[in-house]
């Protein structure tokens, strides 16, 4: 299984690389556009919102699988280890559920909506767009499930990341 996490922690790593450069040439090209050749591309501002939605929430599976996502730590910190151990796992169960019913169930439901739908300016369906509710709900279930299988549930060290 933690084969399976590495994979995944590098597949969604060069994902979210691909995306922001994509995402920062179309937006070089969208001011030269507009203020250079004075013609407003709306079809590369389409592009960068769809894939603004996809690097966000790939990003949040990302960094929901590392561990490094906001947390307030200062009252965790004053109880007992075992306390804290519990109460990780309490929180990685109850986001698992929520990853569950809100992203995977909840989006499904938002793509089955938006699969007549089309963007005006590109013509792609808004389904490609909400599709990344489900599919990033699918890792965090995924990281939720291996945190909570392996006893995995403290971030990792700095620098100890060798992707």
């Amino acid at each position: 299984m933690s084969k399976i996490k590495t994979y995944i922690d590098k597949g969604l790593l060069t994902l979210t690389g691909i995306l922001i450069t994509i995402m920062s040439v179309l937006s070089i090209w969208q001011v030269i556009a507009r203020y250079i050749l004075n013609t407003p591309s709306t079809v590369s501002e389409e592009i960068i919102r769809m894939l603004l939605i996809w690097f966000a929430l790939t990003s949040a599976a990302y960094v929901f699988g590392q561990q490094k996502h906001i947390a307030l730590v200062f009252i965790r910190e004053k109880l007992s280890p075992k306390t804290q151990l519990a109460l990780l796992r309490l929180s990685n169960f109850i986001l698992l559920i929520v990853a569950i019913v809100l992203m995977i169930w909840g989006g499904m439901q938002v793509v089955s909506l938006t699969l007549t739908q089309s963007a005006p300016s590109t013509g792609i369906s808004m389904a490609w767009m909400y599709g990344a509710l489900p599919i990033s709900g699918l890792f965090i279930v995924f990281y939720a499930i291996y945190n909570l299988v392996t006893g995995d549930i403290t971030p990792a060290e700095e620098g100890s990341e060798q992707l």
